[in-house]
């Protein structure tokens, strides 16, 4: 029987090393960072919210990532000098896939917010903070296509030797997560109020599968949250359903104004602009095709563009249904009960199919699909493109001009089981539960002119 206090201890303590408390910086501000915060505009407000305040869980400390190296696979032990802590945390970097931090963090990367103490509490870019192909720059609101967070709970675990009261995967392949589990996990653990339960609630027969996400500019454009346009309404309170980790619901509905401030600064984001040469003429010509062939679904675009937040019914679409069908009705039906559905929030509880995304910036979002299973947008229109095992290739500074997406390897097998677990990680299998890389057939009626000339005109946007 599992309660509120043994999910503490998974999430807090296995993942931590820190007792079997949650460890939070409190939540009060000094009156100086209070009188400066007064003065910024919402939008400002925001991006401090995001990189300057602890509202996640505390993942590592600065003395216990210099401790990891002690598991890694010797391949990875050679890369540093274990009296370097400067090297040590450049291989952790890559290891777990995270990002140099575009303000003063002390030293951490973008996915964390660090304390003065040394303590690393993770935030919203864990998943949405990335960096730009090609460039390799850092961006906010970018997916990060490199993390891989199951390796780096898999290192805590055996640091620490600590066994959890049960397992949950973080995600099978690296770049991915099962983001939606977690939102079940913790919410299941809630009352409407968001006080804790002692006992949880039963949520269905829900499935996990690993997510790709989303880059955060296009929440400007949208009508309805999340790849199957499953909630609707006022956004700011379902963002917050990652701050969950934090036992007291009270805090938790406190932190509603500084999340509509984030939501202001999400809504500024821009899309990173191609950089490299694009054919002109060709581009012109896609546009051409992209009008008849695409725009009905995934809008138009410059001054005048429109986009129609059209569901594509599953029957029509044809991806990979996990994702759709395995968040429980039950999960959905409690949401609008709970305290996350009362600002005019909605979980739509019967969804028919996925969203087609706007495709500004669609350049520097692969992989593809909802659950990152296409490399390419060459692949994403042609099926014979799109590998079944395939490895990438280097980090996001390899891109792939031609085919526009990620470099990599195609493989004729999955992953063998002698391989390290962060190697098999690396592997990605869409013979996998979520991970199937079917449907989206609309390219396919194109010929090879037509798709190259979409393509150009795609870098464009």
């Amino acid at each position: 029987m599992f309660t509120w206090r043994s999910l503490q201890r998974f999430v807090f303590v296995v993942v931590l090393l820190v007792l079997s408390l949650v460890l939070l910086w409190p939540n009060t501000h000094s009156q100086a960072t209070r009188s400066s915060t007064a003065m910024m505009t919402p939008e400002e407000r925001g991006l401090h919210n995001l990189t300057h305040n602890p509202y996640g869980m505390m993942l590592l400390t600065d003395k216990l990532l210099e401790r990891l190296p002690m598991v890694w696979e010797e391949e990875w032990k050679s890369k540093i000098n274990l009296d370097d802590p400067a090297t040590i945390r450049q291989v952790a970097f890559e290891r777990y896939g995270f990002t140099e931090a575009t303000w003063d963090n002390r030293g951490g990367p973008m996915q964390m917010v660090v304390s003065e103490k040394g303590n690393w509490v993770q935030n919203c870019m864990l998943c949405h903070g990335g960096r730009v192909p090609a460039t390799g720059q850092s961006m906010i609101g970018m997916p990060n296509t490199e993390l891989d967070m199951q390796t780096l709970y898999d290192d805590l675990t055996k640091l620490t030797r600590y066994k959890p009261p049960f397992q949950l995967t973080f995600g099978v392949s690296r770049g991915r997560t099962n983001a939606f589990v977690f939102s079940v996990e913790l919410l299941r653990r809630r009352n409407e109020d968001l006080s804790s339960r002692q006992e949880p609630l039963p949520m269905g027969d829900y499935k996990d599968s690993d997510l790709d996400a989303i880059p955060w500019w296009h929440l400007k454009k949208k009508t309805a949250m999340y790849v199957d346009a499953g909630t609707t309404g006022d956004f700011a309170r379902p963002i917050m359903q990652f701050t969950m980790g934090e036992p007291n619901g009270e805090k938790i509905r406190s932190w509603e104004n500084d999340f509509k401030d984030v939501l202001a600064y999400l809504k500024t984001i821009q899309p990173p602009k191609y950089p490299f040469a694009i054919d002109a003429s060709l581009a012109a010509q896609g546009q051409q095709v992209f009008a008849k062939t695409c725009a009905s679904c995934h809008g138009t675009y410059g001054a005048d563009g429109k986009y129609p937040n059209r569901v594509i019914p599953i029957e029509i679409i044809g991806t990979d249904e996990v994702r759709l069908k395995g968040l429980t009705k039950e999960f959905r039906a409690y949401f609008n009960k709970t305290w996350f559905a009362q600002n005019n929030s909605h979980a739509e509880e019967a969804p028919k199919g996925y969203v087609a995304p706007p495709l500004d910036g669609v350049w520097a979002t692969a992989p593809y699909f909802h659950n990152g299973s296409v490399p390419t947008i060459y692949g994403v229109l042609t099926q014979a493109a799109r590998p079944k095992y395939f490895r990438r290739s280097g980090g996001a500074k390899e891109f792939d001009q031609k085919n526009v997406g990620l470099k990599y390897e195609t493989l004729n097998s999955p992953a063998a089981p002698t391989l390290a677990p962060e190697a098999r990680r690396r592997i990605v299998d869409t013979t996998l539960q979520g991970l199937g890389n079917q449907g989206h057939p609309f390219g396919f009626k194109l010929n090879e002119k037509e798709k190259w000339q979409v393509i150009e005109y795609l870098k464009t946007l």
